[in-house]
């Protein structure tokens, strides 16, 4: 016993300090699947280029088994919702989801999450914007509507996707900021394509940005979903960069 206290004592101190005093990487709850998305080939890309920028370590369940027990999310520091469950109607399912970030558990909503349990007007104001359809798949601009928020801070002003649906805002929720807009060629009308929100205790970060590899693919959407998990588990500071001991493996 002797000998195997020596021998952690000699591996500590030929570790950096860094590395001795970096936290407990958080844990996220990925739930996914659904139709209309290769989600098996996009959750892949996410969590592995969040890894990279963020401490983070990800469990990804798919289907909505999950929702059936009301603390799925105890063991976790958010939950991710990626999916895609437009007709769901089970109320014990939905509630469950709503009472997890209601009580204050950070949550992330990507791209049809949106579109998700559409008959339940709560869970439209838990994402924090009401949306029903989008324009067609095509190319568009994605721009700055908040320069000074962490999340978006360290962005480019404007950058382009080069396919996407762009999800048509129909009303932002009241306690919600908005955090991008995208923009398609020649259009009149704007729609907020990332925003910050609440629901109860709990703090939101949602984007409808990420139908395929054409969005998912690129850096700047990682630096996004990455930026936008470490603020919704309070480890983002103010200029935009994950707090001491949270940054990824890059």
């Amino acid at each position: 016993m002797r000998k195997f206290w020596i021998g952690a004592a000699m591996i500590l101190a030929i570790l950096p300090a860094s590395a001795q005093d970096r936290p407990a990487k958080l844990k996220a709850l990925l739930i996914t699947g659904g139709g209309y998305h290769d989600y098996k080939a996009l959750n892949p890309v996410i969590t592995k280029k969040i890894g990279t920028l963020a401490h983070v370590t990800f469990e990804v369940k798919y289907g909505l088994e999950t929702l059936r027990n009301p603390k799925f999310a105890d063991d976790f520091d958010i939950v991710i919702y990626n999916f895609c469950f437009g007709d769901e109607k089970n109320k014990e399912l939905i509630e469950n989801a709503l009472k997890v970030t209601r009580d204050g558990k950070p949550t992330m909503l990507v791209h049809c999450a949106m579109h998700t349990f559409q008959p339940s007007d709560e869970w439209t104001d838990c994402c924090g914007m009401r949306t029903r359809q989008h324009d067609p798949y095509r190319a568009f601009a994605v721009i700055k509507a908040n320069k000074e928020h962490p999340i978006v801070k360290t962005l480019p002003d404007e950058w382009p996707t080069p396919g996407d649906e762009l999800y048509q805002t129909i009303k932002l929720g009241e306690r919600s900021t908005p955090l991008l807009i995208g923009k398609a060629p020649k259009a009149k009308v704007e729609h907020v394509v990332a925003w910050v929100s609440t629901y109860g205790k709990g703090k939101v970060f949602a984007t409808t940005l990420g139908h395929d590899m054409n969005t998912v693919k690129l850096p700047v959407y990682h630096r996004l979903l990455a930026s936008g998990l470490l603020w919704a588990c309070d480890k983002l500071n103010k200029n935009g960069e994950p707090m001491k001991g949270y940054g990824g493996s890059k």
